[in-house]
Parts: C-alpha cells; structure tokens; sequence
C-alpha cells in the first residue's frame, strides 16, 4: 500500500494544518445510525425547535407591544405631557397585537389642536402635527391614558370569546380605542377580519369595565350578500294572544247541528250594590230575560229633566210684525230709522205736516193738435 507523503498548507495567520490521507478505498459506514443514536438524537432537535420557537415567540412580543406599552414609550421618549389628553389610538393587522400604534394626542400649541406620534417594534416616533381633522372631521371627545383599564391584550381576548360564541372564524384583528360619543368614556371598537382581510365581525366594549356594548356580525355564503346580526337591532315584538283559550271542540257561533248548542245561554249580569244615577233603569240580577236590546236611556246634565214634553199638537206660528217692525224680504235686516225732523244739517223734503201723500198724482196730459197720438207735437216758434 503506498503512502502520501503529508502536505502543510500555511495560512495568513502562520497556523499549518498536517493532513494525512490513507491510498486505501473508503468503505461506507452502514452502522451510523445505530438505536442508540438514534435514541440521543431525536431529544437533540426537540430542543433546537422548542429553543427556535421560543426565541420567535419573544422577538414577536418585543416587536408588537400592547397599547398601553405604546404610550408610555412615547411618554418616556417626549415626556408625559405629550400624551396627557389622548384623542384616538389605532392598530392595523393585530396577530394578536399590531405591529405599530398610531396615537392622535392633543397639542394646545398646534394650529389643528392635536399631534401624531407612533410606537411600534421597539422604536417610537413623532409624526408632526396633525390639520386634517379640525374642523371638518372633529374628535369624539378626549381621555386620559389612567382612564384606560382594559388594555388591547384583555381587548382582544374578550372579543375572541364573543367570535367563539358567534362561531365566526377571523385571522387579524384592527383596533380603535377613542370615547364614547357624548361621553368621557373609552371604548374599544375591534374589527375581525379573515384571511382574505374581509370584515366578519365588530365589537364595541368599554375600556374602563370590559363590558361588551355592541357586537355585529356577518355570516357569508359564497358570493351572496352576507347575513347580519346585529345585538342592537330593533326585534319584532311578539305576536299578542287573546288570555281567553277556547276549546278546539267549542262553538261561540251556535251553529246547528253541533253538540255544544244547547249550553250557549245569555251571560248573567251581576245585581248592582250602587243605587244607579237618575235616568238609568236599573238591571235585573238575572240579566237580559230575551234577546232585543233596551233603548239606552240619556240622564240630563244637571241630573233635572228640564225637557219640555213633546205633544202632538204643533205651537201657533208667531204673530207677524207690524209696520214699525217690518222687515226686508225677512232677511233679518231691520228698516232704517227716520231722519228727525230739523235735528241735522239735512233738509227735510217731506210735507210741511210732516205727513206723506197717499197717492201719487196724476200726469198731466199733453193736448194732441196733430191728430197723431204717436207723434210729439214740436216746440213753439218764436215771435221775431
């Protein structure tokens, strides 16, 4: 068998490394993987994948911070005055929890009243002043980072358990937290989104108690509009049952021919123990003895009958009025009185007696010197 003599190979760094090789075949090892080896070997990568997921898991959560860890970087980083009164904060694609948040505070400095900041991946930032939203699309209102009991971690856990309950399957979460309108109360509004970023469910809860407020949700199926359920949504109210249960073998009507005919009697009416008001007739303890129905009876208004009877015979008409009340055409209209006599600036026309003619006189007739009745006779000429 011949020998290689040994080669050095010599480094930058002066170290040389002695490399013997045998002229010999190589044969394959075919006992490696031995049950003992094995048996040592299987812990091993347990170990090197649980180690890999632990470290994802902790770089994840360093990574996406909750919201209240968000502003409290920003307060250490630009002091606790800059997010003292906070008007929304919001995070996008939460699994479970954003990878940023975008805090609006408020700023009395700025021309738009409020300032952007951002926290997210260990690092936070100042986004500069923000005019977009004075005076067209104002702020709910304003609250303080102690107000915030329920943080966006215990956020989405309750909105999990109410997605559960409502069998609505989601894989990211966007988060609102601003004040309830008319109100100084935070809320958190959650928005759940699938796979394909379609919204599937909303859930408005109080950040100061966790109590749910409002839940909606939308069931799809294919290409179809989607069902929606909405916890807030007007119910129909039931439908009103009658508190008297008739038998399905009765007969109210009293149709012939039917078993239950003979037992329908008039209903009985109880004696009154109040003497009845005059005018009223009083009822019989045992009710209506037929079947015709009395004329009602109307007492009068100051319990008297002031009524005069009602005769057959008719009144005599009223006399007529005599000249000094007569009226025109029986209009109503009375005559006008008569002018006195020398009382006003009038002069009187009447008679010197003061009384009227009787009768007209007559027309004085024309004599007729032309034969002709038709004609009128023509002035006199003139002498000249």
């Amino acid at each position: 068998m011949d020998k290689i003599t040994p080669r050095a190979k010599t480094r930058p760094r002066g170290i040389v490394l002695f490399i013997k090789q045998n002229a010999a075949k190589f044969s394959a090892v075919d006992n490696f993987f031995k049950p003992m080896t094995r048996q040592l070997l299987i812990p091993v990568l347990l170990s090197l994948v649980t180690s890999f997921l632990t470290t994802t898991s902790t770089h994840a959560q360093s990574v996406n911070v909750s919201a209240r860890q968000g502003i409290s970087a920003i307060s250490a980083r630009y002091g606790p005055a800059s997010v003292q009164w906070l008007a929304e904060i919001r995070g996008r694609s939460g699994i479970p929890q954003p990878n940023s948040w975008e805090i609006l505070a408020y700023n009395d400095r700025s021309t738009g009243l409020l300032h952007r900041f951002w926290a997210g991946g260990g690092r936070v930032g100042d986004a500069g002043a923000d005019n977009t939203r004075y005076p067209v699309n104002i702020p709910v209102g304003y609250f303080g980072a102690a107000q915030v009991v329920v943080d966006s971690v215990a956020a989405f856990t309750i909105a999990e358990g109410e997605a559960r309950k409502a069998r609505i399957a989601f894989d990211s979460c966007d988060y609102l937290l601003r004040v309830r309108e008319y109100s100084a109360e935070p809320i958190w509004r959650l928005e759940l989104l699938d796979p394909t970023q379609r919204l599937v469910g909303k859930i408005y809860l109080s950040a100061s108690n966790g109590e749910v407020l409002r839940t909606v949700w939308m069931y799809y199926n294919g290409n179809a509009p989607p069902k929606i359920a909405d916890s807030l949504a007007p119910s129909l109210p039931p439908a009103t049952t009658s508190s008297t249960q008739v038998p399905n073998d009765s007969n109210p009507i009293g149709e012939p021919g039917l078993s239950n005919n003979a037992d329908l009697n008039a209903p009985t009416v109880p004696s009154a123990t109040i003497a009845p008001p005059a005018g009223f007739a009083p009822i019989p303890s045992r009710g209506i003895a037929d079947n015709s129905i009395p004329s009602p009876s109307f007492p009068p208004a100051n319990g008297r009958n002031n009524f005069p009877p009602v005769t057959a015979t008719p009144a005599a008409p009223a006399p007529l009025p005599n000249r000094s009340e007569r009226r025109y055409n029986d209009t109503g209209i009375p005559e006008p009185p008569a002018i006195a006599n020398g009382s006003g600036s009038m002069p009187d026309l009447r008679d010197s007696n003061g009384s009227e003619s009787e009768e007209p006189k007559p027309p004085v007739e024309v004599p007729n010197s032309s034969g002709s009745t038709d004609r009128i006779p023509p002035p006199p000429i003139p002498n000249s």
